[in-house]
């Protein structure tokens, strides 16, 4: 076999290269795709999985975010979820999850702020990456309301992992 990160040629049932000392471990690639569900039975359908997949770890992600045009202001819409992760022999002692936080506040708030409530929120989850930000008016809705506010309205995906019971 082949070291998965220099690509030199290593013993079959190596754990670690020998040219690199790099971990080999398989890494798998799974890609969820919204086809028209609705944006709740989208990230319910990621959340099953992670359930009936408890020995998927080191789950590494990236988000498929388009921007679309909502009543007053461009909003981001989760479209598609991409994960690459590790299989363990036996289940992980990590769980992990999906979610989808909003603030419609008519105030400018700054992201990672808005993050790190939610954080101080869930003390026993650990945030492994998250995607999202502050919609802007567009001009049809600044004049909506007389231009005044800029800024109404955040959201966010976090991918995050807590303690399995």
């Amino acid at each position: 076999m082949f070291c998965t990160k220099c690509g030199k040629e290593i013993e079959n049932d190596a754990l670690f290269c020998s040219n690199c000392g790099a971990k080999q471990v398989n890494t798998y690639k799974e890609v969820f795709v919204r086809n028209g569900l609705s944006e709740q039975d989208f990230i319910a359908n990621i959340n099953k999985w992670f359930q009936w997949h408890p020995n998927a770890a080191n789950i590494k992600c990236k988000f498929g975010i388009d921007s679309s045009f909502g009543m007053l202001a461009n909003k981001y819409v989760l479209n598609q979820f991409v994960i690459e992760y590790e299989l363990y022999e036996n289940n992980n002692t990590m769980q992990y999850g999906l979610v989808k936080e909003e603030s419609t506040a008519m105030m400018k708030k700054d992201t990672k702020d808005f993050i790190g409530a939610w954080q101080q929120a869930h003390p026993n989850t650990t945030i492994v990456n998250w995607q999202g930000g502050t919609h802007q008016r567009g001009h049809m809705g600044a004049l909506a309301l007389g231009g005044i506010g800029a800024v109404n309205r955040m959201n966010a995906y976090i991918f995050f992992k807590f303690p399995r019971q």
